[in-house]
């Protein structure tokens, strides 16, 4: 007895599928074996000055991990001296921060200015307009966790002005 082509058709195509599913879940299981941990050394990254376009005052940012084929946020530790701040700012994925040291201020636009302190954690929502920096008597570092959508993680706006920073 012949089989039909129809059947000799599902027959191949439910093989495929089968084989190809095989195929994926051993080249799965084959990444999974060689991955491994990855550590990157302290002071692997180079540091950068804070933009004067995009900060008041002495800051410095030091990339600690950038977006990656593992992970969609970035993180950097930023340092402010005494009176430092971000210009005013969002975030389309938004922002965590975590006060390591120092005594900082942080802001949402029509709200008051808030001190923070070494572990403090803000959590800046998507979209949310705000700033961060340095008390005027103190440095602060602070880690900035950051989400990005479409390569973008932050849409930088107007400088804090003094009557804002000094409105406490």
């Amino acid at each position: 007895m012949n089989a039909s082509p129809v059947r000799f058709a599902l027959t191949f195509a439910v093989l495929q599928t089968l084989l190809t599913g095989a195929v994926e879940a051993w080249a799965n299981d084959m990444m999974l074996a060689d991955a491994q941990q990855k550590i990157t050394r302290a002071g692997a990254r180079a540091s950068v000055t804070g933009s004067t376009e995009n900060f008041t005052g002495q800051v410095r940012v030091e990339p600690v991990w950038s977006v990656d084929e593992n992970s969609n946020v970035s993180g950097g530790l930023v340092s402010f001296e005494p009176g430092a701040r971000s210009a005013w700012h969002t975030h389309p994925a938004g922002q965590r921060l975590v006060v390591i040291s120092g005594v900082g201020l942080t802001q949402e636009w029509g709200k008051p200015v808030q001190q923070i302190r070494p572990g403090d954690v803000i959590w800046c929502p998507p979209g949310v307009k705000h700033w961060h920096g340095a008390a005027p008597n103190s440095p602060m570092t602070h880690l900035a966790v950051t989400g990005t959508v479409n390569g973008k993680n932050v849409s930088w706006m107007e400088k804090v002005t003094d009557e804002q920073y000094d409105a406490r």
